[in-house]
């Protein structure tokens, strides 16, 4: 099991790339994201400092995010043939769960970025 808030950014990313194909456009979560990103913009690059403003964010807009129901949902992904970005055994964490990656997978996720 991955440090808490390893765990915590790859769970948001599968709850962001779970609402980008079940959540419909005019849904409230979408104008959240885009205070996501801008507020994103100063935080600190690494691993322990996105996790906490993940965290933070999602108590500010009462966004719940279910370890058990990711875990399934990051199975399934799987299953499907979807690349879910994650450390490979030796990988610094902040290699891929860095803000910048945070940041494009936020901002592609939103409706009107998708093609």
């Amino acid at each position: 099991m991955p440090p808490e808030e390893l765990q915590l950014i790859e769970d948001f990313l599968t709850f962001i790339e779970n609402a980008r194909t079940t959540r419909p456009g005019n849904d409230p979560l979408w104008d959240y994201l885009q205070e996501f990103e801008t507020n994103l913009v100063p935080v600190e690059d690494r691993p322990v400092k996105l996790a906490l403003y993940i965290q933070s964010w999602c108590q500010e807009f009462g966004v719940k995010i279910d370890a058990q129901v990711m875990r399934q949902l990051r199975d399934n992904m799987v299953k499907k043939g979807k690349i879910i970005p994650k450390p490979v055994e030796g990988e610094k964490p902040s290699k891929v769960y860095n803000k910048a990656m945070l940041s494009e997978t936020v901002h592609q996720a939103r409706p009107e970025n998708q093609a």
